[in-house]
């Protein structure tokens, strides 16, 4: 506990400004059964790690130094509502912090697997920080979590013809409980 709080105190304060920036790594939390390999910083410019500005229960990410470029996981914990099913319904309650007024909009829903474990794929624009970006989510329903495993370019129309989306996107796994 003392050791994660030190990491987070860390990341927050290298995401402020006030510690040396390191470049992204790989990322396992045992706590919500995941894992992801960031961006390595071998691509254009290196990776910076970045934790977010509220306490929504996004995991990890990282972005280019010169903006380019996003990928985070975040986590949005169900284990209070038991009978929750990651759905067509569900999905649009979820899309709300991506896709709407002032964020951008979503161009296409479709149905995917990762490993045996159901989801759902959302393509679209999304404005962040005055610039547009080509934006990818995946969402999985596991452990009574869903993961939101996103990624960001500003230098493709598709996100995923960036080659660190990708690899991030592809990278993410469930490990089990």
């Amino acid at each position: 506990m003392h050791r994660g709080l030190i990491t987070i105190l860390c990341l927050l304060a290298g995401f402020s400004g006030f510690a040396p920036r390191t470049e992204a790594a790989a990322f396992r939390s045992t706590e919500y059964y995941c894992q992801v390999t960031l961006p390595d910083g071998s691509y254009v410019e290196p990776w910076f790690a970045m934790v977010p500005a509220n306490e929504s229960g996004v995991l990890t990410g990282a972005r280019r130094r010169d903006f380019a470029a996003y990928v985070y996981v975040g986590i949005v914990d169900k284990k209070d509502q038991p009978h929750f099913v990651l759905d067509d319904k569900s999905i649009e309650q979820l899309d709300k912090s991506f896709f709407g007024p002032g964020l951008g909009f979503l161009n296409k829903t479709q149905k995917i697997n990762l490993r045996g474990v159901d989801g759902y794929r959302l393509i679209g624009r999304h404005h962040f920080n005055g610039r547009n970006y080509a934006m990818v989510v995946d969402l999985y329903y596991e452990h009574g979590l869903v993961y939101e495993v996103a990624g960001l370019s500003a230098l493709y129309d598709d996100a995923l013809q960036d080659s660190d989306v990708l690899g991030f996107m592809r990278s993410f796994a469930i490990l089990p409980n």
